[in-house]
């Protein structure tokens, strides 16, 4: 067995046969596909799940060791399910919707690119998986769920298709042969209502007798099978089933787009009830052209959006030009002309702030603060940005920032006649936090375009800075409705907000926006206690 099936074991190990893949910070649908294959790989290649029988074992207890549990039928644990059925294990997924790919399957206004945040790596632009290495064969895909460059709705759906068998079974519950083994999905199952008892494996390797190691991944595989309780289900009627291993994928917790610390029970808090659109969950209608238009057709005119990391960033991209990521690179790229954008060279410093960034994240004495880090982490990517702004003319920058940002925020802007639209984002930090590098080069340029534009305003105008740090929300009013935790009812709708200022310690009021935009990370909610590693790198591609 290699160090790595250990290594891939441990770092989503809960107990002996319980493992993690949700509570991670990475959470990218390619880190999801590629830490599943080399988990399923692990769990098999380290004897966990015996899918190679043992003489000495009756029928029975062969089939036992080669069971496995997964947790949600989204992307980390379809993978996960998928590629350990190929190697011979009977997986059973407990799903509680009624379909899988949760919200990914409906979301049809994010793209999910594999490559793009790889970005400045040269292969970032190539939109698939596996990768091509230079000057290196094209491998044969080894994954079940393999990724090309696509909505995300439209991923799920090809998924689907694929695999349809498997997930839309004639008679629900009933084991699918794949691979050298089966998967049975349960929809409408509660994973929460599971009663997971892995005591008698770790008592087996709670002690050691002298010259033998106190937990080693052989002597893992040879402890008694986890066993499963089932809380109210009538079918199946789990009472004692026993696994050989059980994975939690159930996602990676409860998105805060609403006021926290929630306020207490049937208060409407500070916020008034106020909850922006979820990420994946709700459309926002940020249209690549123009907006959806809301009650009334009135569209949205002033746009304001609160978060320091990917999220916040590429919702930030979204209200100003409609685009975002690879999209928007290829948009600017095609603005300027032919050799003009070129940032890839200027980029080495940027990179290396970042692995700094990254280390000293990964690695630093509790409570400690990585302020410092984090600030030099930024300066090089906004140097990186000032160096390809200056180096394009005034002409050159004021053509770009007239034909990528939306018509309605240069009319904003600019001061000019039609429908206009202002953006406003808002960070508690001093700098952004954590994000891939081409979301915070390409927010950055694009904060660069929009304060041009402002100040080419043949008109000046007191208006509110386009970017704040060190500000938060701490008050959300509606104007003449109700919000009862419904973004689908107050977008294109008014909201007073209020702004504290951290450094200065005062509030003041601004806006109204009819969009407000939260993106504040999530609420970890890990079923059976976490990952161990929470901060965990993956490879761009599997090993070859």
């Amino acid at each position: 067995m290699s160090e790595r099936v250990a290594q891939v074991l441990s770092l989503h190990r809960i107990t002996p046969r319980c493992y993690d893949l949700s509570s991670v910070r990475t959470g990218s649908v390619r880190d999801q596909l590629i830490r599943a294959t080399l988990f399923a790989d692990a769990l098999v290649s380290s004897g966990l799940v015996a899918v190679k029988s043992d003489p000495k074992d009756d029928p029975q207890e062969a089939q036992k060791k080669r069971r496995v549990l997964v947790m949600g039928a989204g992307v980390a644990g379809l993978a996960t399910a998928l590629n350990v059925a190929r190697l011979g294990a009977d997986v059973t997924i407990v799903e509680r919707e009624t379909y899988p790919f949760g919200s990914l399957a409906n979301c049809n206004w994010r793209t999910v690119d594999p490559t793009e945040y790889d970005w400045p790596h040269p292969h970032w632009n190539q939109g698939r998986l596996p990768i091509d290495l230079p000057n290196w064969p094209s491998p044969a895909s080894p994954l079940p769920l393999p990724q090309i460059r696509l909505e995300a709705s439209a991923l799920a759906h090809a998924w689907s298709t694929t695999h349809g068998a498997i997930l839309f079974p004639p008679v629900p519950g009933v084991p699918i042969a794949y691979g050298a083994g089966s998967v049975a999905i349960l929809y409408g199952h509660d994973a929460d209502d599971l009663f997971v008892n892995d005591r008698a494996a770790a008592n087996a390797l709670a002690t050691r007798a002298p010259g033998q190691h106190m937990l080693s991944v052989r002597k893992a595989a040879a402890t008694p099978l986890v066993a499963v309780d089932a809380n109210g289900w009538t079918d199946p009627t789990w009472l004692g089933e026993q696994f050989a291993a059980v994975v939690s994928s159930i996602g990676f917790g409860k998105e805060i787009t609403f006021e926290w610390p929630v306020p207490q029970p049937r208060q409407p808090g500070d916020w008034n009830d106020y909850e922006g659109h979820g990420f994946w969950k709700h459309y926002d209608g940020m249209r690549k052209v123009g907006f959806m238009p809301g009650p009334g057709g009135v569209t949205p005119s002033a746009i304001l959006i609160s978060g320091s990391g990917d999220g916040a960033m590429q919702d930030f991209q979204r209200a100003a030009t409609g685009l975002f990521g690879r999209a928007l690179y290829e948009r600017i790229s095609l603005s300027v002309g032919a050799g003009r954008f070129r940032p890839e060279p200027l980029m080495l410093n940027a990179v290396l702030a970042e692995d700094h960034a990254r280390r000293a994240h990964g690695w630093r004495p509790d409570g400690s603060k990585i302020g410092d880090a984090l600030a030099y982490w930024h300066e090089q990517f906004v140097l990186a940005v000032d160096q390809v702004w200056t180096g394009w003319s005034v002409l050159e920058q004021s053509t770009v920032a007239n034909l990528v940002l939306r018509t309605e925020v240069v009319n904003y802007l600019q001061r000019r006649t039609g429908t206009s639209t202002s953006v406003q984002w808002v960070i508690r930090e001093s700098v952004p936090t954590f994000s891939y590098g081409l979301n915070r080069f390409l927010s950055f340029l694009v904060l660069r375009m929009m304060q041009h534009l402002r100040s080419q305003a043949p008109v000046p105008a007191v208006v509110p800075p386009i970017f704040l740090t060190r500000h938060q929300i701490s008050q959300i009013t509606p104007v003449g409705h109700t919000c009862n935790h419904a973004p689908e009812f107050c977008y294109a709708r008014m909201h007073d907000v209020e702004l504290t200022d951290l450094d200065a310690r005062t509030s003041y009021s601004c806006g109204p926006y009819d969009l407000i935009v939260i993106r504040h990370g999530q609420d970890p909610s890990p079923l059976l206690g976490g990952a161990s590693v929470p901060e965990q790198q993956v490879p761009f591609d599997l090993p070859r």
